[in-house]
């Protein structure tokens, strides 16, 4: 899939987003356009709005986060390439970003021309494979054909998806945090009080699931 014009809209904090305009400046004939959205009501607003080709999701910064685990509940942003972008290598990053759909991701300390562009091309490529693939599919029917009063287990899955993506990014970001502190801090208890409840919250999702 051709490039060439694609407009990238991105939503995160300034070190990423300084990294992102360097890599503009030393490859100014870029195929790459990038928009930088203020805050999550400025990224719906503009992804409602405007046409775009890809999401770059800082997701250290919670506004991303929360984007990123909407992503399989609104319509115009399921086949919406994303590129996740992550500040450390943690699993539990990782984790959330596969989970959520993210095509590709890319670590803020491996961020530059090359690395950027490869990881939008993969992306984009990746998640028109798979559109293709929800085309062709016999089964894939829209939430509005259901006749049953339940929730339908697609969107139960999307929305379990989508809250155990943010128990992830909260218990890692409680990892980081934690880690920076000493251990006699009076704020390191409560941080281990949040970890024991994010996975308290993650069992009970599981429990929601099982028949």
């Amino acid at each position: 899939m051709s490039t060439s014009g694609s407009q990238i809209l991105f939503l995160g904090e300034l070190p990423f987003w300084l990294k992102i305009c360097q890599s503009i400046l030393e490859a100014p004939a870029s195929s790459f356009q990038f928009s930088r959205a203020l805050s999550l009501t400025d990224a719906i607003r503009r992804l409602n709005g405007e046409q775009w080709h890809a999401l770059l999701l800082d997701l250290s910064h919670p506004s991303a986060q929360e984007l990123l685990a909407a992503r399989k509940l609104h319509d115009g942003l399921e086949s919406l390439p994303i590129v996740a972008l992550l500040p450390i290598s943690d699993p539990q990053f990782h984790e959330a970003a596969a989970q959520a759909g993210a095509a590709s991701s890319l670590l803020l300390s491996e961020l530059n021309v090359a690395s950027l562009q490869h990881a939008l091309v993969t992306a984009i490529n990746t998640e028109t494979l798979r559109n293709s693939s929800r085309k062709a599919s016999p089964m894939s029917f829209p939430f509005e054909t259901q006749s049953s009063d339940r929730l339908p287990a697609n969107k139960l899955d999307a929305i379990s998806h989508a809250v155990n993506n943010l128990l992830c990014v909260i218990s890692a970001n409680a990892d980081i945090i934690t880690d920076q502190l000493d251990a006699t801090h009076s704020a390191t208890r409560s941080l281990t009080q949040i970890k024991k409840a994010t996975k308290n919250a993650s069992d009970l999702i599981r429990l929601l699931k099982t028949p």
